[in-house]
């Protein structure tokens, strides 16, 4: 076996049953969405993100795989936009399950699911909780935005941006990993502002009652505008070092 990859759906079946025998028995996956981004970023911005940093947990871990990211998630306050797709909660819940059921059959004790859209957490939480209880030897952890708002603040004053620049959704620092990630994919003529007022519970009980189109009708949580892939980096460093402590102790608890 000479190939240098851990993406699980690069191997043979023979190849993978070899692995395991010999303790690689971690496995990361993403779950991203297919939705609008605003007028500048890729409808694959969230499956993108949720692809590349769930590569590079599964480096981080000892003898880990990563297996194929579901690319589609649940978007249904994103539906107004044009090619925005969304699975129903029971299609997102049961393709979680089945991933973990499946890993799980064939002795993977270590489960790591990197959640790169907020509309897939609660789906994620309770499919996770779930199988805490069905498979009480094997150690599922995700990760969405866990501890991560310091980091995030201390990087709005370094930027000199408020936190509705940075955004929620398809913002600056969204914007600036997508362009890390695939900068050939942004049309940098059309990084522009959106929302950027208060965003509190009634805001987002709005956003999923009644869509994303009613409080930005360009789509965007935030203002794109000065965003880049040298700022992108600069995210993903701070970033990384959070979510992995986050991860790691959560799987030797």
């Amino acid at each position: 076996m000479k190939k240098n990859t851990i993406r699980l759906d690069e191997y043979t079946w023979e190849e993978i049953r070899s692995l395991i025998e010999n303790g690689h028995k971690t496995v990361v996956f993403g779950i991203g969405a297919t939705e609008q981004h605003g007028p500048s970023l890729p409808l694959m911005a969230d499956a993108l993100q949720a692809d590349e940093t769930a590569n590079i947990i599964a480096h981080e871990l000892p003898k880990a795989l990563q297996a194929p990211t579901i690319r589609v998630g649940y978007s249904k306050y994103h539906m107004h936009f044009p090619g925005s797709m969304t699975l129903r909660v029971s299609t997102l819940q049961a393709l979680i399950e089945d991933y973990i059921d499946s890993f799980v059959h064939h002795g993977f004790n270590k489960i790591v699911i990197f959640v790169s859209h907020g509309g897939n957490v609660p789906s994620t939480q309770k499919v996770v909780a779930e199988k805490h209880q069905q498979y009480p030897n094997v150690r599922i952890v995700y990760y969405y935005d866990q501890d991560a708002m310091p980091v995030i603040g201390k990087l709005a004053m370094e930027f000199q941006l408020t936190p509705g620049q940075i955004g929620t959704h398809a913002g600056h620092m969204e914007a600036s990993m997508v362009q890390y990630y695939a900068e050939d994919l942004v049309d940098k003529d059309r990084l522009v502002e959106g929302y950027t007022g208060e965003w509190n519970e009634e805001m987002h009980h709005k956003m999923h009652e009644n869509g994303m189109h009613t409080i930005s009708k360009n789509g965007i949580l935030g203002d794109q505008r000065g965003s880049s892939k040298e700022m992108g980096q600069k995210y993903i460093d701070a970033l990384k070092p959070v979510m992995m402590n986050y991860i790691k102790k959560n799987l030797e608890e």
